[in-house]
């Protein structure tokens, strides 16, 4: 463990109401939380919205250009460096900052790291490791939150043995039980993605796979880590955020129809509120870059000041943990059994 300052580069200008949202959330921090924050952006929005002086531990490098939330990734954008997402991945791969973080758009986000920073060795694909609410209160790892659409059986292995890292490593739990999200708990279950994937799961020495999980138990700490491909991943995020939104706008019409409901809806107003965030994966503050060689968090484009926050935390915590380090050390020396 680390007791160094930790530098972290961040996007000012990624996610959706940036870079009010990034410059609020450098805000929540205090100079005890030995963490340096090195704010990429435009100078002039920013310091329009900071006082630099109050904040020792923010340093403002200007960019004015930057990645719009829509924008299409092709190979004309990913040449164009000079952007505060390309600036901020260059931070991490010339060693100035220690973790990129960005809440911008996530396509290109994840390209730039992979065509920067390289991908560790013996990883094809990365993945994006996202840290998810459970019954229980501990959350759980979900693997693969979009980076991977078309995944091999190979890859998910990859994500499982990194996973398994990741649990251990930089949340201290013990020998991780690993499942593959499946439409059932057989192993002659599924499509045949998920048949060979489990197959090589079951022979894997380096993971404790427990085997199949379906999806009505994802949040019920059947499992620590939970893998699939990254386009089944986004598909069980956005589902269940509307779940969510959803569930409350129901619950709260219903309330809403009696005199009775509607002074109840007074008294749990602020738990309702409460619950919407913890069942909000984009409050847990992003989703671990696995695969790549360097530390990358990826947040969501909606990401509020404290989800921002909240990913900076992550970013120092992953670099003390010395988990990079070790999984880099760890796979340098695999032998993938086919």
């Amino acid at each position: 463990m680390t007791t160094e300052e930790i530098i972290i580069a961040l996007d000012g200008m990624g996610g959706d109401n940036a870079p009010s949202s990034v410059v609020k959330a450098c805000q929540i921090f205090s100079p005890s939380e030995r963490i340096k924050i090195i704010l990429v952006g435009d100078e002039k929005q920013i310091k329009d919205k900071i006082k630099l002086e109050k904040y020792p531990f923010v340093v403002l490098q200007h960019c004015d250009n930057y990645i719009k939330m829509d924008d299409k990734v092709n190979l004309k954008l990913l040449k164009e460096k000079n952007n505060s997402m390309a600036e901020t991945v260059s931070l991490v791969k010339t060693g100035k900052a220690r973790c990129a973080v960005s809440a911008g758009n996530t396509a290109a986000f994840v390209s730039y790291s992979i065509s920067e920073l390289g991908l560790i060795k013996n990883v094809d694909r990365p993945a994006i490791a996202l840290l998810m609410s459970d019954t229980t209160g501990r959350g759980i790892i979900f693997i693969d939150g979009g980076a991977n659409i078309k995944a091999k059986p190979i890859h998910l292995l990859q994500s499982a043995i990194m996973g398994s890292l990741y649990a251990e490593c930089v949340f201290g739990i013990k020998n991780p039980r690993v499942a593959l999200l499946n439409i059932g708990e057989e192993d002659t279950k599924g499509d045949e993605l998920r048949r060979e994937s489990f197959a090589l799961m079951s022979k894997n020495k380096k993971i404790n796979f427990t085997g199949n999980v379906e999806g009505h138990n994802i949040f019920t700490q059947k499992a620590d880590v939970i893998i699939t491909d990254g386009f089944t991943g986004n598909v069980v995020l956005k589902v269940s955020e509307g779940v969510t939104r959803a569930f409350r706008t129901i619950l709260m019409k219903e309330i809403q129809k009696s005199i009775r409901g509607k002074v109840g809806a007074l008294l749990i107003k602020n738990i309702l509120r409460n619950f919407a965030k913890k069942a909000d994966y984009a409050e847990y503050g992003g989703g671990l870059l696995l695969g790549v060689d360097g530390i990358v968090i990826v947040s969501h484009g909606r990401s509020s000041p404290k989800a921002i926050y909240n990913a900076i935390k992550l970013g120092k915590k992953i670099v003390s943990s010395g988990f990079m380090e070790k999984l880099k050390k760890d796979m340098e020396t695999m032998q993938w059994e086919m």
